[in-house]
């Protein structure tokens, strides 16, 4: 990507509010998209700035109280002095207008990851009708297209995401498009209308309601029958994610402490993939019953009970990535560069490392995953594409994904303690609200442990381990 951060001046903050919004369509690149906002506002309202307007702001009433007492013990002259601070505040307020919304938006609410409307499945937690998606469709690519235009620095990246919306094709599984529900009339309501009927002569309704009543039992039973368990399409695990590292990003990445690393396929675990989570499984009754189709499966021999207790949370549940499209556990040989340090003991105090100071995090312990999601938001791409030479339109800087720590935990001797690892990614509930992923607790099933909590949540034994992946293994209907 180029490194232009120029744009025209009366653009830039309507630049800003368009980056933001096409990063919610557009979610996988959504990092990329941020990050030239924070190229664009810097001028404007840099992040210090806009902090101390806010704290100024939010003074406004403390200082109204303290002009409010000067005025009652008749101190005038304090009294003039206040007014004045006042009026200056206020004055800050309303000029800050639309340019402090929209810093408000970038810089405090970057770690709120939106959800892929496009992703398989995903259309559920986000109202996504076909109509609907095809709306938001449209919106990304009038978007991208406005973007070209205001912010030529940018302008191939934006034609490139402006192509992959032009060709992907929307359509909501017809089993989960909302239903209008039709009224429900009672065996209790239509005996009355049967009476009514009577009374009033007309034979014709009560032959008409007496039919529907010798109907309706037979009817209600056949509501009662299970529905039926669709399995997902058998999965495509395309190509295997083979990479080759210059030396020049090895030793760049070595500075800062990341490895290469490649796992091994797994693609024998592939039958398990259709019985994974769809939007039916928001029924109760239709999870309870997966979950024991899935229960009765086949496993490869060794296969532990904590291991099948962990593939049984990955299938049951919908999972997003930081780059908020369809998790699923990534099967092929992959390319990788990752922090492979041993696993301290927990609250340890470890060294900051080069990779710990360029994203601005002054320890691994202890962090919130809000903390994390905006370290990496506000300097993974620059880094990977200053420090690291790799192109941040094909590579992301993530926590290290599940699959991969569990993958490579063995040889590492990781999920031998009894601390968590942040996960990338997260547990979509059913109210589409977020929970961060993280696991490895020695005392819940060490290598195959996995936990979800709100993003909020700091503990002090919780770790922070990086990896740089391609960003395809994050992809759904990119590929397509």
């Amino acid at each position: 990507m180029s490194k232009t951060t120029s744009a025209p001046k009366e653009d830039a903050l309507q630049t800003v509010s368009r980056l933001l919004d096409v990063g919610k369509l557009d979610t996988l690149y959504r990092d990329l998209y941020l990050q030239r906002a924070y190229e664009l506002m810097e001028p404007s309202l840099s992040y210090a700035h806009y902090t101390q307007i806010k704290e100024s702001v939010a003074s406004l009433g403390w200082v109204e109280r303290q002009l409010k007492a000067a005025v009652e013990r008749g101190d005038w002259a304090k009294t003039r002095e206040l007014t004045e601070r006042v009026r200056t505040l206020k004055g800050t307020a309303a000029a800050g207008g639309d340019r402090m919304r929209i810093a408000a938006a970038l810089y405090e609410e970057a770690a709120d990851i939106p959800i892929d409307p496009f992703s398989p499945g995903l259309h559920a937690f986000v109202g996504g009708t076909t109509q609907r998606l095809q709306q938001m469709q449209d919106q990304a690519i009038e978007q991208l297209a406005t973007l070209a235009r205001l912010d030529p620095a940018r302008k191939d990246f934006y034609k490139r995401r402006g192509s992959a919306f032009q060709t992907l094709s929307v359509k909501a599984p017809a089993a989960d498009q909302p239903q209008e529900k039709k009224p429900t009339v009672t065996a209790a309501q239509l005996q009355q209308q049967a009476l009514e009927a009577l009374e009033s002569g007309n034979l014709s309704q009560l032959d008409q309601v007496a039919r529907q009543l010798l109907e309706k039992p037979a009817a209600e039973e056949a509501k009662q029958e299970p529905a039926e368990i669709k399995l997902a399409e058998a999965a495509e695990l395309g190509d295997d994610l083979l990479y080759e590292f210059s030396l020049a990003t090895l030793a760049a990445a070595s500075r800062f402490g990341l490895a290469p690393a490649r796992t091994a396929s797994r693609r024998q675990l592939a039958y398990l993939i259709p019985h994974g989570w769809q939007p039916q499984f928001l029924k109760e009754e239709i999870k309870r019953r997966s979950k024991d189709q899935i229960e009765r499966l086949s496993y490869p021999a060794g296969t532990a009970d904590p291991q099948k207790e962990a593939i049984e949370f990955f299938l049951l549940n919908p999972f997003i990535t930081s780059g908020g499209t369809r998790y699923q556990v990534c099967l092929v040989v992959e390319d990788l560069l990752l922090e492979d340090f041993a696993e301290p003991e927990p609250k340890t105090k470890l060294p900051r490392t080069d990779l710990l100071a360029a994203l601005g995090l002054e320890s691994r312990w202890g962090l919130s995953r809000i903390d994390i999601e905006n370290a990496l938001l506000q300097h993974g791409p620059r880094l990977l594409e200053d420090e690291l030479a790799l192109d941040p339109e094909a590579f992301r800087l993530v926590a290290i994904p599940a699959d991969i720590y569990t993958h490579l935990a063995a040889g590492h001797g990781w999920g031998q303690k009894e601390m968590w690892t942040h996960f990338d990614g997260y547990r979509v509930r059913e109210d589409g609200k977020l929970h961060a992923l993280a696991g490895g607790d020695q005392r819940f099933g060490g290598t195959h442990d996995v936990v979800s909590f709100n993003p909020a949540y700091t503990q002090e034994k919780v770790l922070a381990r990086f990896a740089v992946v391609q960003r395809r293994r994050m992809m759904t209907w990119h590929r397509n």
